[in-house]
């Protein structure tokens, strides 16, 4: 039994990635949002679903909820002590379903290779609680974009978050923003 005379502080990682896709010529060009039938047909049958009011809907932007993975969990902690740790350099995308531990198909060619980013401070609830980095990516080829990561290297190193989605289809000349939040909650 808890002691109610006793302070308890619960702090939560929570990740969130935006994606915006333009043509050629920089109209917004519309991404299918999953919802939570979308999810459990995803995870439990890998497939995507698309049925507009059904799996989700069609919006501008595309908002999801990333996996902050074990190795993240280990390089924030590690972050906040002071310990050494690479920070966070580089976002990458594919064409599978990523692991827990690496992007399953990376794309490494066609405007889609792996790219530096410079996370910078942002506020989602209280000031400076949340890292954003942001990358665009301008293609010179077609892909089917179903994942996207952030890493702390240019090849390899750790992944510390991750996220499949419904698939984003990209040919040459689409540019996909991706904004990918690590926000730090008090609970």
């Amino acid at each position: 039994m808890e002691n109610k005379n006793s302070i308890k502080q619960e702090v939560g990682v929570k990740g969130i990635v935006r994606m915006q896709l333009r043509d050629k010529d920089g109209n917004i060009k519309k991404l299918f949002q999953g919802n939570g039938i979308w999810e459990f047909l995803h995870k439990n049958l890998n497939l995507d679903l698309r049925v507009s009011g059904i799996t989700g809907s069609w919006t501008e932007q595309e908002v999801v909820y990333n996996t902050i993975t074990n190795t993240g969990l280990a390089l924030i902690a590690k972050r906040l002590g002071g310990v050494t740790a690479d920070p966070i350099t580089h976002m990458g995308i594919g064409t599978g379903t990523p692991t827990a531990t690496a992007l399953q198909s990376e794309i490494s060619s066609g405007g889609g290779s792996r790219a530096a980013v410079t996370p910078a401070s942002a506020t989602t609830t209280a000031t400076d609680d949340t890292i954003r980095s942001v990358k665009t990516f301008t293609f010179t080829g077609s892909f089917a974009i179903t994942e996207e990561g952030l890493f702390n290297a240019a090849s390899s190193g750790t992944m510390p978050c991750s996220r499949s989605f419904s698939v984003i289809n990209v040919s040459s000349g689409d540019s996909l923003q991706i904004t990918h939040d690590i926000v730090m909650t008090a609970v």
